[in-house]
């Protein structure tokens, strides 16, 4: 047995000797090469990538579900899949088409990005290129929500466009055919189709950044002569011809948006009205069908139930007896008078002379006769009125479409920001006996019956309804959406004297 123990420990003596090395050799373990390495190190890398993006995802869909807020997956993956964005399509769309895009708004009200995206693809219109659409941007952060200021509520940061509003312009189908003909001047596309709408996610794919072309803005202003105060149909047209005549694939406007809030504020934006008039860009402008959807599920609300009417019925082009008014509370007031202090007139789309309602600012000078009181009270009245005001005028508007039309109004559809509170002044007034006899319905934006994942378009299903009512009642202070531009038909102050249409 000593022996025995003795040679095995020998045995594993010399084993262990025979692994030392020889003197004048490196005494650390041999490394792996670096052919071996590399496989150990992707091996590594791809793992921790896995695993941020599990946490990624799974934080994402955790904050979605806690906090209420939808996610537009289907909405979104429509938005990847529009077949104009394919790399093999012929010019001018495929991957050498012709495309811009634009400096995104991004931070503010629906109603002002709206606005802007209009316009800018009427510039992307008339230079013959592909309009990459913007989604909504509350927050340039599109992964995870954000906490709105006023009322701590969630929202997300970004809404994909086909949420708002359907048509060529955020994608949907091609441009009228004639459109063709507006780009006879740019060498061989006279016979070329419009390019169509692409989303910002394809121009990442379709305009890498070393195939992009970037104009700044405030040089190329100097460039095309735009002076400040410069009728902005001309502006339109200097910048759809600068970026027709460019022969880049890949246009990006960068710095500066190209309108500012003074161009959208003022009279000389009417001058661009007889270009966007007859536009597709307007013609084949339509809601989505999410906004849509949340009309047709309040129309009971809306307007009375009729025994011919039939559940598969197409909604009417207009939704009789009906006045829609805009009542906006909570932040407006700081806005309002922000209006006073620089002698505003009305917003710019909403100063058509044909309008009934008309805003002249009240004179600053001393000769005038006005206190500083009297002329904030004459702005009040019209972006930030009491509850005396709002009834009074409501009631007043009712009797002179009685007298000019001989239709009866006889309910109320209140688009509004406002407390539960105050609307519930507002229906008890116009719902009471009174001189002017009373109302029958008086709904508000609260009242709709809206599924969670369409709540935040609901501001779009707002513009719908003022869309569709008999007679719409606005303030002028806000963008009332082009397609209303009918005082023919209905609308009595344009966004013309109380209130406004969107905020």
């Amino acid at each position: 047995m000593p022996f025995s123990t003795y040679s095995s420990s020998s045995v594993k003596s010399r084993h262990v000797y025979d692994r030392l090395p020889l003197h004048g050799q490196d005494h650390r373990s041999p490394s792996p090469s670096p052919s071996r390495r590399a496989p150990r190190r992707a091996r590594k890398l791809l793992t921790a990538l896995v695993t941020t993006l599990a946490v990624v995802v799974t934080f994402r869909v955790y904050i979605h579900e806690l906090t209420g807020v939808p996610t537009y997956q289907a909405i979104k993956r429509y938005e990847r899949r529009l077949p104009q964005q394919d790399l093999d399509l012929p010019f001018p769309e495929g991957r050498n088409g012709r495309y811009v895009k634009f400096v995104p708004y991004s931070g503010y009200g629906w109603n002002n990005e709206l606005q802007d995206i209009i316009m800018v693809s009427q510039i992307a219109l008339l230079a013959n290129r592909g309009y990459a659409f913007q989604p909504y941007i509350w927050s340039t952060n599109p992964f995870t929500p954000v906490v709105a200021e006023l009322d701590l509520s969630f929202r997300s940061a970004q809404i994909p466009l086909n949420a708002f509003i359907s048509g060529p312009i955020s994608g949907n189908g091609h441009w009228e055919p004639e459109v063709g003909t507006q780009n006879a001047s740019i060498p061989g596309t006279e016979s070329l189709p419009q390019p169509r709408s692409i989303s910002y996610d394809w121009w990442e794919v379709v305009c890498p950044p070393e195939r992009r072309v970037v104009v700044d803005v405030q040089e190329t202003r100097k460039e095309l002569g735009i002076e400040w105060g410069a009728p902005v149909r001309d502006m339109i047209e200097r910048w759809a011809e600068k970026l027709r005549a460019m022969n880049d694939s890949c246009v990006e406007v960068s710095g500066d948006r190209v309108f500012t809030f003074f161009d959208y504020g003022e009279k000389r934006l009417l001058s661009a009205w007889d270009i966007l008039s007859n536009s597709p860009v307007i013609k084949q402008l339509t809601w989505s069908p999410m906004v849509n959807s949340i009309l047709y599920q309040n129309l009971p609300l809306l307007q009375p139930p009729s025994p011919s009417a039939a559940p598969h019925d197409v909604i009417a082009p207009t939704l009789k007896g009906l006045l829609a008014v805009h009542i906006r509370r909570g932040d407006f007031y700081k806005h309002c008078l922000d209006r006073y202090k620089y002698n505003s007139e009305y917003n710019g789309w909403n100063s058509f002379p044909d309008y009934p309602d008309v805003f002249d600012p009240p004179p600053e000078s001393a000769t005038s006769g006005l206190t500083p009181t009297t002329r904030r009270d004459s702005y009040t009245r019209h972006c930030y009125p009491s509850l005396d005001q709002i009834v009074d005028r409501i009631n007043l508007v009712r009797d002179e479409w009685y007298q000019q039309t001989g239709q009866m109004l006889d309910r109320v559809y209140v688009m509004t920001n406002a407390k539960s509170g105050f609307l519930d002044a507002l229906r008890r007034r116009l719902t009471t006996a009174s001189e002017s006899g009373l109302w029958k319905a008086v709904v508000t934006t609260k009242d709709l019956s809206v599924p969670r994942h369409s709540m935040e378009v609901v501001v779009a299903a707002d513009m719908l309804i003022g869309e569709k009512a008999e007679v719409f009642i606005g303030n002028g202070v806000i963008f009332v959406p082009l397609f209303q531009h009918q005082p023919d038909q209905k609308i009595h102050g344009p966004a013309g004297d109380e209130f406004s249409i969107l905020a």
